[in-house]
């Protein structure tokens, strides 16, 4: 049955990231602890794999939703690199970190998650909205630069693709619309994922497991998911141009709570 979830979980995945410009690492996460679980690993092994795989997933996404926009001619490049690049290197400096110690481990990795998610639903929920006519993005680098090293220490520390943080953040502190949020989240989604990726790939302290993998990454879950979400990631951006915020805004924190309750369900188990 977990083999046949796969693709579909990956599909999944890469719909909601290309509607809410998250990654989808809230769609892969339960999936891939769950098979990593049943391999036997040790807590720590069970979140670095996670992660990886992950990480993996959202790098996907973000590139299946950057060519749709380069395609559109929507591509903000510059905002991407300006916002991309510092959380880059957060993102990169504490997944070393991670891989080189032993103080994050999987109930830590539960409480970081559910803390992410329960502040972004919490703004879905009862943020205002801002896509009113008089509502203008704010232009302040300083603010671009910050919401940019908080998703890249989302990413590395929750294996989310940091639209977690971007989306909610991009229409709180620079008032952007929703839907030039979640494109602009999607977009700066695989500069935050690619120094962590390639550290989990070229990493050689991972566990060996009885499947196909390079470093921490399983090729036999990650394969068929990616092929889902590169598919249905540029199909969940054009649905987001025919659907309100609100109810952008209702599917967002749905998904999120579904999570949520998993998650404590987990910490207190």
């Amino acid at each position: 049955m977990a083999w046949l979830l796969l693709p579909l979980v990956g599909a999944a995945g890469g719909f909601m990231a290309g509607l809410l410009g998250v990654g989808g690492g809230l769609i892969f996460i339960p999936l891939l602890t769950y098979l990593f679980t049943r391999l036997g690993l040790s807590h720590e092994e069970i979140v670095r794999f996670t992660l990886a795989n992950s990480i993996l997933l959202v790098v996907v996404s973000g590139l299946a939703g950057t060519w749709k926009q380069h395609r559109l001619g929507e591509w903000q490049w510059r905002k991407v690199l300006s916002i991309g690049i510092p959380g880059a290197v957060v993102s990169y400096a504490i997944t070393y970190a991670i891989q080189h110690g032993d103080w994050y481990s999987k109930p830590r990795f539960n409480v970081v998650f559910l803390l992410f998610l329960a502040v972004s639903t919490a703004n879905m929920v009862w943020g205002k909205k801002s896509d009113t006519p008089s509502q203008k993005p704010v232009e302040k680098p300083i603010l671009a630069i910050l919401v940019g090293l908080l998703a890249g220490a989302v990413v590395a520390l929750s294996g989310l693709g940091g639209g977690m943080v971007m989306v909610p953040l991009f229409r709180m502190m620079l008032k952007m619309p929703m839907r030039q949020a979640t494109a602009l989240s999607l977009s700066i989604i695989p500069l935050l994922g690619a120094s962590p990726l390639i550290g989990y790939l070229l990493s050689q302290n991972a566990t060996h497991l009885p499947i196909a993998q390079t470093g921490y990454v399983a090729w036999p879950y990650a394969l068929p998911m990616a092929a889902g979400v590169a598919v249905f990631a540029g199909i969940g951006m054009k649905a987001a141009k025919h659907i309100s915020e609100t109810t952008l805004r209702i599917i967002f924190a749905i998904l999120s709570s579904i999570v949520i309750v998993k998650t404590l369900y987990e910490i207190l188990s």
